[in-house]
């Protein structure tokens, strides 16, 4: 007797775990099943008793079901376009009538990530080129109010300033996504102001991955004049120091070196 309590008492636990998992499992709607052949009735009884199942809804919607009633919608009486759904299921679709012009204009134009309102901004207006070596490194705020410098590159390389924009030629040294060195040469859209900062909008590594660690796709952040930079002087360029932030634990600081007109033949 005392050995059938201890099998009962130490046993009963996974029995019930077990019994709990198969009627989960029994329960569950069977998403993925083949509905070709099952009649509307089956349909709009699934769709009434299974609240929200969006499964259900789509085929409902794909037979042009009207669920309420149990039968399908006369094409005589549906106007071009219109798809009707069952009420009440917790998901509606709206038909959306656009302009073929419209449309097109939505098409042809996507989103750009890098967008950015210079408008606020005066740009320098530079007699000519500028181009500086340059070293991004992060600045980090853990345990320091004005932030660290840490004493690594992220990324390096040349930019090359115009009134045109910034071109940047170098690499991220970051891992992961950022040895595509597209990013650096077609995710950026900085400029330069007439107080020698940069501002504009960008892609951002700001983290290090490792081989075998899940990629991470940049942030895109804004530049804007910072307190604690030291500018680039236009007239007479040599050197800059322009702080950047990105998120409250750390943010990036650029410094720019060996910097000179560059005179176009």
């Amino acid at each position: 007797m005392a050995q059938m309590l201890f099998i009962y008492h130490h046993c009963r636990i996974p029995v019930v775990l077990l019994v709990s998992a198969i009627v989960a499992a029994l329960t569950l709607p069977v998403l993925a099943a083949d509905m070709s052949g099952w009649s509307d009735k089956s349909v709009c009884r699934l769709v009434t008793t299974t609240v929200d199942n969006v499964v259900y809804l789509a085929e409902a919607q794909r037979r042009q079901l009207n669920c309420g009633a149990g039968a399908k919608v006369s094409s005589s009486k549906q106007q071009p376009g219109q798809k009707l759904l069952p009420k009440n299921q917790g998901i509606v679709f709206y038909p959306l009538k656009l302009d073929d012009k419209v449309k097109q204009q939505l098409l042809a134009n996507p989103i750009d990530k890098t967008a950015f309102d210079f408008s606020p901004y005066q740009l320098a207006t530079l007699a000519h080129p500028i181009q500086c070596q340059f070293k991004l490194r992060r600045v980090s705020y853990d345990n320091h109010a004005d932030g660290r410098v840490e004493n690594w590159n992220m990324a390096l390389g040349s930019m090359f300033l115009s009134n045109n924009g910034v071109k940047l030629k170098g690499r991220w040294r970051m891992g992961g996504l950022s040895k595509d060195s597209s990013y650096l040469k077609h995710e950026v859209n900085l400029k330069l102001t007439t107080a020698g900062h940069l501002i504009g909008k960008m892609a951002y590594f700001h983290l290090n991955i490792s081989n075998g660690e899940a990629l991470k796709k940049p942030l895109y952040i804004e530049l804007k004049p910072h307190k604690r930079s030291k500018p680039l002087n236009i007239n007479n360029p040599k050197d800059a120091e322009l702080w950047t932030d990105v998120e409250d634990w750390a943010g990036g600081v650029w410094k720019l070196t060996r910097c000179k007109e560059y005179p176009l033949s």
